[in-house]
């Protein structure tokens, strides 16, 4: 698949809908910047020597422009709050503005709806209309890890690429090579706690600091005791990452991000640091010493009630009263220790 999208772009033939799927920090709202930028560079195009690739020069106008979040016609759409908003996609005010002209300053106007699950009924009927007879030189690109919720009608008018995460095992030996100076064991634990995700993989294995607080929490979730102190530490480490990625897709310095990144875009990377933290800290859990009886039920409450916006800290001691209940919890063995 990735083969055939390389050839498209650098023929130039790339239109109409992009659905990028997978599960949340897979790379997929990397990636789509990084088909935006191969199918704007001005330097990318048809070789009879290179097999098609995603690839860009970072030097023309284009990349340069988009890199810097300074390119009009390559605009990055996102919920404000839990929804994608009627005002956001206006095709005269809003995000979609230009739409279905041709482009002034690229080859293509690309525009991309990350979380796009959180597209309702109204805003999604309302970016069909594009969608259905899309203009020829825009690129719509859909990310999502919730597939299921756009409507099929969506689902039928995107070219779809799923992204899959690797196994443990195969992503520690993608990491090794790249990273000499790491023990074989930091990097199987930085592997183990990525769920199958290189890049967050490859930032555990250089921060041993950030894999013990992993593990720290994951003790805690096995006894119910300190949960609260330990996963607001965890979940810094896990703010610090996805706000890095945050200035990167969207090509802010810091300075630039505090005025233009709303307070309702940090409170859902606060808790979607938070959520991470705790999955990470369970893999490592359930790996090391079993759990509690009553574990998986409460763990999985506890997440969703964050999702939903419960508040944190009430969520965390009802699941701490749910695992006491359900039998008490268990210690790690002092073998579960990491390695730096």
């Amino acid at each position: 698949m990735l083969r055939h999208l390389g050839r498209l772009l650098a023929l130039r033939r790339l239109q109409g809908t992009l659905l990028l799927l997978g599960e949340r920090g897979l790379g997929k709202t990397t990636l789509a910047t990084i088909i935006a930028r191969a199918l704007t560079c001005e330097r990318n195009g048809p070789s009879a020597t290179e097999a098609p690739r995603l690839w860009f020069c970072g030097e023309c106008y284009a990349c340069r422009s988009i890199a810097a979040g300074q390119q009009p016609e390559y605009v990055m759409i996102r919920p404000l709050g839990q929804d994608i908003k009627k005002e956001q996609l206006d095709e005269k005010s809003g995000a979609l503005y230009g739409a279905s002209l041709h482009p002034a300053h690229l080859s293509h106007r690309v525009y991309v709806i990350d979380e796009a699950h959180c597209l309702n009924e109204t805003t999604s009927n309302q970016l069909l209309k594009l969608l259905e007879e899309p203009p020829r030189r825009t690129v719509f690109i859909l990310v999502t890890d919730k597939p299921q919720l756009l409507l099929p009608t969506i689902h039928s008018r995107g070219m779809r690429i799923n992204l899959l995460a690797e196994p443990p095992a195969r992503l520690a030996t993608y990491l090794t090579p790249d990273l000499p100076g790491i023990s074989g064991e930091g990097i199987a634990e930085a592997a183990l706690m990525a769920a199958g995700r290189y890049v967050d993989a490859r930032a555990l294995a250089l921060d041993p600091a950030w894999r013990a607080s992993v593990a720290s929490l994951a003790e805690a979730l096995g006894t119910g005791s300190g949960l609260l102190d330990r996963a607001a530490r965890a979940a810094e480490y896990e703010l610090a990452f996805l706000w890095t990625k945050e200035l990167a897709d969207l090509g802010l310095d810091m300075a630039e991000a505090e005025k233009l990144i709303d307070k309702a875009r940090l409170n859902e990377l606060k808790r979607q640091a938070l959520i991470t933290a705790y999955d990470r800290a369970a893999l490592w859990l359930v790996r090391h010493a079993p759990p509690a009886r009553g574990f998986a039920p409460a763990y999985f409450r506890l997440t969703a009630r964050i999702r939903q916006n419960v508040d944190p800290l009430l969520a965390q001691a009802a699941f701490s009263v749910e695992l006491t209940a359900g039998g008490g919890g268990r210690a790690l063995p002092e073998q579960a220790g990491l390695s730096r």
